[in-house]
């Protein structure tokens, strides 16, 4: 088991070994395509000694953090392959990150930050980052042939989230932790070389590294780029490539639902797993998804940027866990709930810490990791996640999770998204406002009712409601409540009676 070759091979070298595979591979056969381009085996080997060489004229050396900005392109995965072979760490961030790219090349002392120059344009703001600033030169020497030495507990990525002050935070993972990952969820989906990868997530987030580019390089397999999400593109690539495999954020899954529903799975009928995280999964979009993807497993799992992807729903598992649960701990992961609050253990994944230290108190002196995630887990090991543990509002004494509320309001025809948060209540101490997008007229009664019809205890209804264009998102996908918790109490101040 994958288990037992990591633990047996401290000294394993995981970066030479990815490099040796993919020379190893035909050259001849396509290695990464994007809509309009295809790259050949051969081709991308060319193309990352090329810019490794860029890299190293530079100034980049092993251990150098060298920060990458870019949207899903063969560029990315360019990129990737040369900071392997120079033995230097990965920081891969969203192309439209902004301050957090200048904030990071500073907390982190990048050497390089990789971006897309016609993207970003003349933006002044990345004029701070100066000689971090990548510029290729394109008479520079020709980089290695094959990767610097990096042993297995070496640092090798950076994987960027936020911490609850707002700050950016680095979780570091070896070459070991890098590696298992990945494994962990190849193995899962038993997939091989024969199965195309669609990535779909934005590179720049851990879920694309993992489950889409470095799956694809572990696998042998075509891996197939969604530039920016569209879901004609991504229908289109599917059907061109026969994708197999893609694993995305919530709305990505909503649109492809949507698209089913619609028109029939004729073009996609090759997807067999479309699991799906970065965002709780409402029941209500599994339960459809199941309807219209019969043939494609659907499910929600769990995962983190400090221990990867953490739950999974066995290929096998019934229904009703498929349905309503986030899945079990994956191989090599405990998992346990206190005080409501997932917490993880497990080395051959988990980070082995934070670049600037711990200031959110999460890395506990027995090995645990307090996700700040709420869950249960039932006896059976099966888990279901809440929320955040820092969004649950106390009501009355009685602790609410907005996600179990969101997910039954999903269920109006006339609501497309919406977010619960709480609001000063001098009795209660917090009362719930519904922030609702809405396709259709929605009032305050009608989203009341579908609660009561679905049995929903009373306390946990909404008792104001108020309409938004769009709800609004981090860079990282999470719903930034705190304006949504302004936005409703400036909508109470106005309706209040003058």
């Amino acid at each position: 088991m994958v288990n037992d070759r990591l633990d047996s091979t401290s000294g394993a070298d995981f970066a030479q070994e990815d490099w040796k595979r993919l020379c190893q591979r035909d050259p001849h056969s396509l290695a990464v395509v994007e809509p309009e381009r295809e790259v050949t085996v051969a081709e991308l080997i060319a193309m990352a000694r090329s810019r490794a060489g860029q890299l190293i004229a530079q100034g980049v050396t092993p251990g150098s953090r060298v920060i990458v900005a870019r949207p899903n392109s063969i560029e990315f995965v360019v990129d990737y392959l040369a900071i392997r072979l120079c033995g230097a760490v990965l920081v891969n961030l969203p192309w439209s990150a902004g301050s957090s790219i200048i904030e990071l090349a500073e907390i982190l002392d990048a050497s390089c930050v990789i971006l897309t120059e016609h993207l970003v344009g003349d933006n002044s703001l990345f004029e701070q980052l100066g000689s971090r600033r990548f510029r290729p030169d394109e008479e520079a020497p020709i980089g290695p042939n094959e990767c610097v030495s990096r042993k297995a507990e070496d640092t090798v990525w950076l994987a960027c989230t936020s911490g609850t002050t707002g700050a950016p935070k680095a979780a570091m993972h070896s070459a070991a932790t890098l590696e298992r990952q990945t494994e962990v969820f190849a193995e899962h989906f038993e997939l091989t070389a024969d199965d195309p990868i669609l990535v779909s997530s934005p590179v720049g987030h851990a879920v694309a590294l993992l489950f889409g580019v470095r799956m694809s390089l572990m696998l042998n397999s075509l891996m197939v780029l969604v530039p920016r999400w569209k879901i004609t593109t991504a229908v289109d690539l599917i059907e061109r490539y026969k994708c197999v495999f893609t694993v995305a954020p919530t709305p990505f899954l909503v649109d492809m639902v949507d698209y089913v529903e619609r028109n029939g799975t004729d073009r996609i009928k090759s997807l067999r797993f479309f699991p799906s995280a970065g965002a709780p999964v409402p029941r209500t979009l599994v339960r459809r998804a199941f309807a219209a993807l019969p043939g494609c497993q659907v499910w929600s799992y769990f995962g983190t940027s400090e221990a990867g992807a953490v739950t999974a729903v066995p290929l096998d598992a019934e229904l009703d866990k498929r349905l309503d649960t986030d899945g079990i701990a994956l191989p090599g992961i405990e998992s346990r709930v206190v005080d409501e609050e997932l917490e993880l253990r497990g080395a051959s994944q988990m980070m082995t810490g934070y670049w600037s230290g711990d200031p959110d108190g999460r890395l506990k002196s027995d090995g645990w990791y307090s996700t700040g995630d709420a869950a249960v887990q039932r006896e059976d090991g099966y888990i279901r996640m809440i929320g955040r543990a820092r969004d649950i509002i106390l009501r009355g004494g009685e602790n609410i999770s907005p996600l179990e509320i969101e997910n039954v309001l999903l269920g109006h025809p006339a609501v497309t998204d919406v977010t619960i948060v709480g609001y000063p209540d001098d009795r209660l101490g917090s009362r719930l406002a519904a922030v609702v997008v809405a396709a259709a007229q929605v009032t305050l009664d009608d989203l009341r009712g579908r609660c009561e019809e679905v049995g929903l205890d009373k306390a946990k209804w909404p008792e104001f409601m108020t309409e938004i264009d769009v709800i609004p998102l981090s860079v990282i996908g999470k719903v930034l409540r705190g304006e949504l918790e302004e936005y409703v109490l400036k909508q109470i101040e106005l309706r209040a009676p003058a």
